[in-house]
């Protein structure tokens, strides 16, 4: 389920499910400011084409330009204008960080842990839950 290709030697992938109401997109490696403006865009389009829901997978990522961070975050802001809803899923320190440090930490939501769990319900208070064709629920734990 879902794609994946390679953008200047990084991993990308990506898996929309739920009849396209929840996307999750999934990136590796090291993010340079390029790398961040095409999330931007991404994100753009996916809310143009009408999913509202998505869970962004940093999981890989060892580090994302701070300088790339506030085009980022104005793609999160005109998608929540527009009733889409984007988390960030990482438990990495380093990251947010980073985002504090490029004055966008407040603007980006940050949850530390992906569960995909076979058959579950939706839990009140998880922003992101949505269940698949397959069964596979995806959703976002907060800390």
């Amino acid at each position: 389920m879902g794609i994946r290709w390679h953008e200047g030697g990084r991993m990308f992938w990506a898996v929309q499910s739920d009849e396209r109401r929840i996307c999750l997109l999934g990136l590796e490696g090291s993010l340079n400011g390029d790398d961040l403006a095409n999330l931007a865009g991404r994100l753009r389009g996916l809310a143009a084409q009408g999913v509202l829901r998505v869970v962004v997978d940093l999981r890989e990522v060892a580090h994302w330009d701070y300088r790339g961070l506030r085009c980022l975050a104005e793609a999160v802001h005109w998608r929540r204008e527009r009733g889409g809803i984007t988390v960030f899923v990482t438990s990495s320190r380093y990251l947010r960080d980073i985002a504090v440090v490029a004055g966008v930490h407040d603007e980006l939501e940050f949850f530390d842990d992906l569960r995909m769990e076979e058959g579950s319900t939706h839990r009140p208070g998880y922003p992101i839950a949505a269940e698949a064709e397959s069964g596979v629920r995806v959703s976002a734990q907060g800390p």
